[in-house]
């Protein structure tokens, strides 16, 4: 685990007042039953305001949720805990490396079993815990085809060590049994049409314009991603879905590295889930 452990600081609900830019007129407090903030209490900190229903989820009981449920799992004694939080610690992201549960869908080219998990006090992030793979020789998150092990919980509810270290396993079992799937893709030959009509349904805008539909640099970025992918993987699907999870993957050059990368990769999720653009190679 990461011996320095930013993530484990303090933090509290605190009332609100109303406070008025005229002179003479007294402060007024907030009713909790409408709102209340989160505060992190060694810097005095407003993380986050919230309605009344709203109930702490505090990182390190994240982390130490997580770490548990991996010991109760016992799936694995060899792996890497890492964990990020950004925004003065208004989020955080972690993830957990398992360096003995491997598969090689072609010789060389290997992938790890991964779980993620993500937390927030601004409201902007769940708690969540999902698995997938990573592709070791570049570090690349992948996100498998099919549906992974996943908690969601608001910050209205705790959170259920017990069922969370059952879909870890789950979660593992997909993973091992997808090499299969992974086969499948480097069998899978793609054109230029195919490889097109992926990357557009990533880069649709929320509201096209007149000159067009798409996000045109994230278009190029998608296939000059899947175009470097295919010079050492060959021009299939295997290509493509490596070209996809390192854009999803590699977003340090955007203005919210930890938000981008997310959003990316539910879009894959939901990508990979769609029969009318992946599961159709025309």
């Amino acid at each position: 685990m990461d011996g320095n452990m930013n993530w484990a600081f303090p933090v509290d609900t605190y009332n609100l007042w109303a406070t008025s830019e005229l002179e003479g007129i007294p402060d007024v407090e907030v009713p909790q039953t409408m709102a209340r903030a989160v505060v992190r209490t060694d810097t005095h900190k407003v993380l986050g305001v919230h309605g009344s229903k709203y109930k702490i989820i505090r990182h390190d009981d994240v982390v130490n949720s997580i770490a548990d449920s991996v010991k109760q799992a016992s799936i694995s004694q060899d792996y890497d805990m890492s964990v990020e939080v950004f925004e003065d610690g208004r989020k955080l992201r972690g993830e957990i490396i398992f360096h003995d549960h491997v598969i090689e869908p072609s010789v060389g080219d290997y992938i790890k079993f991964r779980i993620q998990f993500f937390n927030s006090y601004d409201g902007s992030w769940a708690f969540q815990q999902s698995t997938d793979g990573l592709r070791l020789w570049c570090l690349n998150g992948c996100t498998t085809a099919d549906s992974v092990a996943k908690t969601w919980a608001k910050h209205t509810a705790n959170i259920n060590i017990s069922a969370s270290a059952d879909k870890v396993i789950n979660g593992l079992n997909m993973f091992m049994n997808n090499r299969d799937l992974y086969q499948e893709y480097m069998q899978t030959p793609v054109d230029h049409r195919y490889v097109e009509a992926v990357a557009k349904n990533l880069s649709l805008l929320p509201k096209p314009s007149k000159r067009s539909k798409y996000n045109e640099k994230q278009l190029e970025s998608i296939v000059a991603s899947y175009y470097n992918e295919e010079k050492n993987l060959g021009q299939n699907k295997w290509a493509l879905y490596n070209g996809l999870t390192y854009w999803a993957s590699h977003t340090q050059d955007t203005s919210s590295p930890a938000n981008t990368r997310r959003q990316r990769e539910n879009q894959l999720a939901k990508l990979f889930k769609n029969n009318t653009v992946w599961h159709n190679t025309y």
